[in-house]
């Protein structure tokens, strides 16, 4: 009886192992995004202060060209929320990246004068299951609106 409850839990441990779609896989990355704006409508707040509804598309840059999240299109929305004194005081919203196979993942972000904050919430395809998040750091803002910023995140995804 022994050597079967031992052999079975190898057996077990073997599956939950091996088996797809059993087991998370945790994956990290680093790279660059360049965004280009779309719309903006601005609203003037009865506190002097300004929320601008925004869009913009852009693309994911990964410094491992093998990453699943290398050359993915982003489109996103978000909302600035702006001071009396021009500067952005919160900025959030969400994206929608889809990849050359039509996987897609979507993600929050959070953002102040102190920190970036993005948070992966579920996806399609590879990217099923996906959790997890990270960080980002504005690199550049063009005057016509285009940002770039340096971003490193971790997550995991059902494997398949």
């Amino acid at each position: 009886m022994h050597h079967t409850s031992l052999g079975l839990t190898f057996f077990i441990a073997g599956i939950l192992a091996y088996a797809p779609g059993l087991q998370a896989q945790e994956t990290s990355a680093t790279g660059h995004s360049v965004y280009f704006p779309g719309s903006r409508t601005v609203v003037e707040l009865p506190d002097g202060r300004l929320a601008a509804d925004v869009t913009f598309d852009g693309y994911v840059i990964t410094d491992d060209e093998n990453s699943s999240f290398n050359l993915v299109a982003q489109d996103c929305a978000g909302t600035d929320l702006i001071g009396a004194d021009g500067a952005v005081v919160i900025s959030s919203g969400y994206c929608a990246g889809r990849d050359r196979d039509g996987d897609m993942y979507w993600f929050s972000f959070w953002n102040t004068p102190e920190s970036n904050k993005w948070t992966l919430t579920g996806g399609t395809g590879k990217f099923k299951g996906i959790k997890g998040g990270g960080t980002s750091q504005q690199l550049a803002m063009h005057e016509d609106g285009t940002m770039s910023l340096r971003w490193e995140g971790s997550w995991t995804t059902d494997s398949d």
